[in-house]
C-alpha cells in the first residue's frame, strides 16, 4: 500500500521509526516531511501537503505525527476528501477504518511507544472499511457537508 507520511518536530524520532517498520512490511513509503529534526518548524507546513496527497490518491492511507496527534487531523481534515483520527489504541485505529473509511491516522508520540505505534499503524493498515449500509449512509452525508450542501 502506498503511505505517506508526514511530522513535525514532535512526532519525528516516532516517524522515522515506523518508516523503517513499514517499509520492511513491504509498504510504498513516501516521506512528505520533516526531513531533519527542527524544533521551529510547523505542522501544518507538513501534514496539509501530505494530507493533499492522500486525499489525490484513493488508494492511499496517511500516517501523520505530532506531541498530541490533534494538530495533525485538524489540518488534515481541511482536505476535502480527507477522513482523519487521532488513534491512541488498536481499537481507535480499526473502528476509524471499518465504521469511518478513515483515511489519515494521526498519532501522539507523547502518548504512544513505538510498538504501540506499530500495532495501531498495523491495524489502521490492515483494516477494510465495512461497507455497510448505515457507514455508507454517513459517509455520504460527510460527502455532502464537504461539497457544502
Amino acid at each position: 500500500m502506498r503511505v505517506y507520511l508526514a511530522a513535525d518536530h514532535g512526532g519525528f524520532n516516532l516517524k522515522e521509526a515506523l518508516k523503517a517498520h513499514l517499509l520492511t512490511q513491504g509498504h510504498e513509503v513516501i516521506d512528505e516531511g520533516a526531513d531533519t529534526l527542527d524544533p521551529a518548524d510547523d505542522y501544518p507546513d507538513f501534514m496539509y501537503p501530505a494530507a493533499q496527497k492522500v486525499a489525490a490518491d484513493m488508494d492511499s492511507r496517511g500516517i501523520f505525527f505530532c506531541r498530541s496527534g490533534a494538530g495533525a487531523a485538524i489540518v488534515a481534515n481541511k482536505v476535502k476528501g480527507v477522513r482523519a483520527v487521532v488513534a491512541r489504541s488498536v481499537e481507535d485505529a480499526t473502528h476509524a477504518r471499518e465504521h469511518n473509511d478513515a483515511n489519515v491516522v494521526a498519532l501522539s508520540s507523547d502518548s504512544l511507544t513505538a510498538e504501540q505505534a506499530r500495532d495501531i499503524v498495523s491495524a489502521f493498515l490492515s483494516t477494510p472499511f465495512s461497507g455497510e449500509d448505515r457507514h455508507l449512509r454517513r459517509l455520504k452525508k460527510l460527502i455532502k457537508i464537504e461539497q457544502g450542501a
